[in-house]
């Protein structure tokens, strides 16, 4: 049912060291996990009798997994550093554990690029140009099916050019547009795809009394909400002062004009249920009213009650040889009944993990994407992030009201300069008018003239001088307004996380 082959180097010859038809080429356990927004993973553990046990070496040695029946590549990958060990009756075995391909967008750190458009496809595209520029050949990608459109027009997008690829398009992409990837391995080499959802409506149900072992539902009614409050891009700036200001100052765009003059969405339904309980949704990309009150509503309207997610284990029926049906695949949608628990729908299979020894142990994770312990910390490490971006922020602007303060300092001894030399002119005018009747009248006209060039001089100087005093003035007013309000979001982003740590309290 399940053949397990490694090779040294993307090329190498495959080698067998799983294999249901051979009762010496076993391994001691294998498991696949696989999840609709993580990179799959297999981990097996590997007798020292087999002739393979040493053969595991970091990042050059691939791994693949094939369904021989359906004769269908289940996962494919590279090795991650191995653990050996030995139990207490003396027994030594070998853990491996394997990232499937995907991982190679890991291998390479995007360059800073920006630009103003909204085709995600080039935007993709300029990604995976960066990432193959610095791969080895066989990692190498090309641009698969993009069918993830961005939903207005002249967005502005740039990359953080300290990031790798696979957490670039993550975070520009997936976290901002919706939708999943996929890498495939063609005979002529990899593809990414990035669609909305990567799943078919499968003709296998998971029925109670007929393939359906067991079933647990988890619940989380937390995250449910009655009112959205839809916030769309920041407003652009549209003065001196605002331009060197931030964007966290400026007012988002809301929906008021377009919503008889409310910026909040109401569902009456889910008052009546839960309550009022108002969620903020941000889309940075929107920069017209009705578009975000269209995607405000229909993120409302999409609101489930509670979340539900249900651990089952069920018996694959594609792995008999008399049926025709297809098989458990992580993102795809199969109708699950239970009566006995009310449960009667089409539910997508968002996790697997698929135990190759003992098939029957293998589990799925169906119904809504629950966040895990993992989710979570991801989540605090952005909003960390954050916060350290936003208080290199505030020392640089501290730094910058430093030197304007110096500035400032200089300037004041110039303006004091200056009344001195005024001071100096009026004396060398009270010493000429009265000197006038011993003096030659060609000299006396000379130095009239020099004096009123250096009053002119004088004269321009203090003006630059004032108007120098008065914009750093105002700059390092507005800068310190900046700072008071960052110290307020850094705050009450530090309040966010610590409730995340407190699970939520």
């Amino acid at each position: 049912m399940y053949r397990v082959t490694v090779r040294q180097g993307w090329g190498g010859q495959e080698t067998t060291i799983h294999s249901e038809n051979m009762s010496s080429v076993k391994l001691l356990s294998a498991k696949i996990t696989k999840d609709v927004d993580s990179i799959d993973s297999f981990a097996f553990n590997i007798s020292p009798k087999s002739p393979q046990y040493n053969a595991f070496k970091y990042r050059t040695t691939f791994v693949k997994v094939t369904n021989t029946k359906l004769n269908k590549v289940l996962f494919e990958g590279r090795v991650l550093p191995t653990t050996d060990s030995m139990d207490s009756s003396g027994l030594f075995n070998k853990t491996v554990t394997c990232e499937g391909l995907t991982a190679f967008l890991h291998d390479s750190i995007q360059d800073y690029y920006a630009l103003s458009n909204n085709d995600l496809k080039a935007f993709l595209g300029h990604m995976i140009d960066v990432h193959n520029r610095q791969v080895d050949f066989y990692k190498r990608i090309k641009l698969g099916q993009v069918t993830v459109t961005s939903p207005s027009d002249n967005v502005y997008k740039s990359i953080d050019d300290s990031k790798t690829t696979y957490d670039t398009i993550k975070e520009k992409l997936i976290d901002k547009y919706g939708g999943e990837i996929r890498l495939r391995h063609e005979p002529d080499g990899l593809y990414l795809d990035y669609m909305p959802e990567i799943a078919i409506q499968s003709n296998q149900e998971i029925r109670l009394a007929s393939n359906l072992l067991s079933i647990k539902r988890a619940i989380d009614p937390s995250a449910m909400y009655s009112i959205i409050k839809p916030l769309g891009a920041r407003a652009e700036t549209t003065t001196q002062t605002d331009e060197g200001n931030t964007d966290i100052s400026q007012p988002r765009l809301t929906i008021e004009t377009v919503n008889a003059g409310s910026p909040f969405l109401v569902s009456q339904k889910l008052v009546d249920q839960i309550g009022c309980v108002v969620h903020p949704e941000v889309w940075d990309d929107v920069k017209v009213a009705s578009i975000l009150k269209s995607k405000g509503q229909a993120m409302l309207d999409s609101q489930r009650l509670i979340k539900e997610q249900f651990q089952v284990s069920a018996v694959d029926l594609s792995l008999l040889t008399d049926r025709t049906v297809d098989s458990f695949e992580c993102g795809n949608y199969h109708q699950t009944i239970n009566p006995l628990m009310g449960i009667d729908e089409r539910l997508r299979i968002v996790g697997q993990s698929l135990d190759l020894c003992e098939p029957l142990n293998s589990t799925l994770s169906i119904g809504d994407k629950l966040l895990g312990q993992a989710d979570y910390e991801a989540l605090i490490k952005k909003q960390g992030e954050v916060i350290d971006e936003i208080k290199s922020r505030v020392a640089a602007q501290t730094a910058r009201i430093v030197t304007i303060t110096k500035e400032m300092e200089s300037t004041n001894e110039a303006l004091s300069s200056a009344q001195k030399e005024l001071s100096s002119l009026k004396t060398e005018y009270d010493k000429l008018i009265e000197n006038i009747g011993d003096a030659d009248f060609k000299v006396i006209m000379t130095k009239l003239t020099e004096l009123e060039n250096q009053t002119t001089t004088i004269i321009n100087n203090l003006g630059e001088i004032g108007k120098n005093v008065l914009d750093l003035e105002t700059f390092k007013t507005a800068q310190e307004t900046i700072n008071t309000k960052q110290e307020t979001i850094n705050e009450d982003f530090k309040k966010r996380v610590l409730a995340l740590e407190n699970g939520g309290k």
